[in-house]
């Protein structure tokens, strides 16, 4: 397939295993550069599985992989001001894989490690597409729970596509995350955007787990003191599959699972010398701290059609 000046910047964590493989597998059928950025700790302070994570790296040679360290007593008190530590981690993987784009890139995918994308089917709606004539598009997702063959009747649409042009630090490192670089790009921008045949090119697999992982989701994503995610999990755990579940209230239906999603250990194969850079504190501390300096050809690259 035609790999466009596309980046597919993937947010992952080792509790996001499972996924992985689908997609980076995917998202390498479209994508100039794979940009993989994690944190060495999970967001709640606990340290992160090392073997399972060098497994991973090993296992794809052609993706960056960027770990940065996590360090909250050494981060500016007045950021926490502007932006909840409980959103700042996961805008911060994305601002770090923005900023080892290659020059080259034209265009930025901005995925978390359980969204996978139909690599086939995306690379065909780029062809039939006006993409690069919308500064921004929310696109579609079928969404599902316990199982990847229950699949919700419901749509989202969490993916973001922005044109690097319009991209900036403040933007990314923002407490509403791709929400944020969604509705704080000027347009045109759409949502709900689906392929030229009008369905979905994306599955988000994001409670597709087994109990253990889905407790470890909750206690250490930034939602984790919105509700008691805990009791509501176990909960879920103590019957089957009972239709509907416990974080939007969706309806499902039965699916034949589009990728090899199996509720089992995950196992890697390393395939060469993995890219992989580690970012010390002083690195990160300098990238929160960056700020844009617009000139006249920023804008112009910015509202060229």
């Amino acid at each position: 397939m035609k790999k466009r000046p596309i980046a597919t910047i993937v947010n992952f964590c080792s509790n996001e295993s499972r996924f992985i493989n689908a997609t980076l597998t995917q998202a390498l059928q479209f994508s100039r550069q794979v940009i993989v950025p994690t944190c060495d700790h999970f967001f709640d302070g606990t340290e992160e599985n090392r073997a399972l994570l060098e497994q991973v790296y090993a296992a794809f040679p052609t993706c960056l992989f960027i770990e940065y360290p996590f360090f909250p007593d050494k981060i500016p008190r007045k950021l926490w001001k502007k932006i909840d530590p409980a959103h700042f981690w996961h805008s911060l993987s994305r601002l770090v894989g923005y900023s080892h784009l290659n020059e080259d890139i034209e265009t930025v995918l901005f995925i978390d490690a359980d969204e996978v994308p139909d690599g086939k089917r995306f690379s065909n709606w780029l062809d039939c597409s006006d993409y690069m004539q919308h500064t921004a598009l929310k696109l579609a997702n079928y969404w599902y729970f316990r199982e990847p063959s229950n699949q919700a009747e419901h749509l989202e649409d969490t993916i973001v596509l922005a044109q690097r042009r319009a991209l900036d630090h403040e933007i990314l490192l923002n407490q509403n995350e791709r929400d944020a670089i969604y509705n704080l790009l000027p347009g045109p921008k759409r949502r709900h955007v689906t392929d030229c045949e009008g369905l979905p090119m994306f599955h988000h697999y994001s409670w597709v787990r087994t109990q253990e992982e889905m407790l470890k989701k909750v206690r250490s994503w930034g939602h984790k003191f919105d509700r008691d995610w805990v009791t509501l999990v176990n909960e879920e755990f103590s019957a089957p599959f009972r239709g509907t579940d416990f974080v939007h209230g969706y309806t499902y239906k039965s699916v034949k699972p589009s990728f090899d999603i199996h509720l089992g250990p995950p196992s890697f194969e390393p395939k060469g010398s993995p890219q992989f850079k580690r970012l010390a504190n002083e690195e990160v501390l300098k990238l929160i701290k960056a700020e844009r300096r617009w000139n006249f050809l920023d804008f112009k690259r910015l509202f060229q059609r």
